[in-house]
C-alpha cells in the first residue's frame, strides 16, 4: 500500500535528506508536501490530510508537540526525527509511532516506517469493521464488543465495562475485573457502538455503564461514583441528559 506523508523540519537540507532516504528505503511512502515552518505545516496537514507525518521537535514559534496539540484528535501517524534525544518520553506520551535522532539511522527510519504501515493498515481494517458493526448495532442491540488492540481483537461482553477513557487517538475500556485494554480508535466512534440503553457519555473524557453507579454527588455537573470506588466528573452541559437516561434505566429495572 501506498503511504501519503508530509515532512515538517525547519531546516530544509534536513527535509531533503529525509526525502532521499524515504525514496531509496521506503518507496511505499510518498511525500505529498513539505514545509520548513511549523505554523504552515499546520495548514498542509489540514488541507492534505496525510496517514503519516515526519516532524521535527525544536522549531522557531511553534515546537512540534505544540503543533500536535492544536490538531486534535490526531488522526494521522507520527515519527519524530530530531538532533535531541530527550524528548522520547514526551514524543510517546502523544502516541508516537516512532522517535528516530539525527543523523538518521537507515535501519531505525525503515523499522518506523514499516511499524506505521501497520498501525495504518490496521486502522483501514477497523473502519470497515466498525461501519459493519454501526450497521449490524442499529439492527440488534450486541452483547459483545470487539476491541481492537496490537495483537489482535478482543471481544468484550459489554456486562463487564465499567467505563470508558479518551485518551487522544486512543480509547482506554476498565473492566470489571480490574483489567485495561486501550484500542486505537477515539472514544466518540464506540459512543456510536455502545448500546443507549446501558451506556451513556457524562463528559468529553467518560462514557459510563449506568449499571456500576453507586453514587451521584451533586455539583454544577456533580460526580458519578462507579462500583469500584472511581469517581468520574459529570459536565455540567451533560448532566440533564445523563440523569434523564439514569432514571429511565432504574425505571426499566424495577
Amino acid at each position: 500500500m501506498m503511504i501519503n506523508c508530509v515532512i515538517i523540519d525547519d531546516e530544509a537540507k534536513n527535509i531533503k535528506l529525509l526525502q532521499n532516504m524515504l525514496e531509496m528505503y521506503c518507496p511505499a511512502v510518498k511525500v505529498l508536501a513539505t514545509d520548513t515552518e511549523a505554523k504552515n505545516g499546520l495548514l498542509l496537514i489540514d488541507e492534505l490530510q496525510p496517514q503519516l507525518v515526519f516532524l521535527d521537535v525544536e522549531m522557531p514559534h511553534l515546537n512540534g508537540f505544540d503543533l500536535l496539540k492544536k490538531l486534535e484528535p490526531v488522526n494521522f501517524e507520527i515519527i519524530f526525527v530530531t538532533a535531541y534525544s530527550h524528548y522520547a518520553v514526551e514524543a510517546f506520551e502523544h502516541h508516537a509511532t516512532g522517535y528516530i535522532t539525527k543523523p538518521i539511522n537507515t535501519e531505525k527510519l525503515i523499522a518506523a516506517v514499516n511499524t506505521a504501515t501497520k498501525r495504518i493498515e490496521e486502522k483501514n481494517i477497523n473502519k470497515n469493521l466498525f461501519s459493519l458493526l454501526e450497521k449490524n448495532t442499529r439492527a440488534a442491540e450486541p452483547d459483545k464488543i470487539p476491541l481492537s488492540t496490537s495483537n489482535g481483537l478482543i471481544f468484550v461482553k459489554l456486562a463487564d465495562i465499567l467505563y470508558c477513557e479518551s485518551s487522544g487517538n486512543y480509547t482506554n475500556f476498565f473492566l470489571c475485573n480490574d483489567k485495561k485494554i486501550m484500542v486505537s480508535r477515539q472514544l466518540g466512534e464506540y459512543e456510536k457502538l455502545l448500546p443507549e440503553t446501558n451506556f451513556t457519555r457524562i463528559h468529553d473524557k467518560y462514557i459510563i455503564n449506568l449499571s456500576f453507579i453507586k453514587e451521584y454527588i451533586k455539583g454544577s455537573g456533580g460526580d458519578v461514583v462507579l462500583e469500584n470506588g472511581k469517581e468520574l466528573p459529570v459536565a455540567s452541559r451533560r448532566k440533564e441528559e445523563f440523569l434523564a437516561r439514569f432514571e429511565k434505566w432504574i425505571k426499566r429495572k424495577a
